[in-house]
């Protein structure tokens, strides 16, 4: 008798740690509201990508090295109205409005312009 009633704790435990998950939360895109702003995709295609923070540069800081590359120099300065950048400088492009001034060796901003 006591073998019985502990197969029936046993398999009555398994079950109930079985179906344990489905009482959780669902994600926020299982509950109707989409993917999270961040996630880019259909709904958010202009949305950054994740990890990626928009931030507002100013002069005496440091460029990260992966933004100092040369697919965001502004190489015809005057056609955006910037004046010549100088040795070992270059105007980098930060987004449509915002241009910076870099010594690329070092990365420093010596000028920021939001326009």
């Amino acid at each position: 008798m006591t073998s019985i009633r502990l197969l029936a704790i046993t398999v009555s435990t398994a079950a109930a740690l079985a179906v344990a998950p489905a009482f959780a939360d669902p994600p926020h895109h299982a509950r109707g509201n989409g993917p999270p702003p961040h996630a880019g995709g259909p709904h958010h295609r202009d949305a950054p990508p994740p990890g990626w923070q928009k931030k507002a540069w100013r002069r005496g800081e440091r460029l990260p090295w992966a933004e100092v590359d040369r697919r965001y120099w502004v190489d015809d300065y005057a056609r955006y109205h910037l004046r010549e950048p100088g040795r070992d400088r270059r105007w980098v492009r930060q987004s449509d409005s915002e241009y910076l001034l870099v010594e690329i060796a070092t990365g420093l901003i010596v000028d920021a312009l939001h326009r």
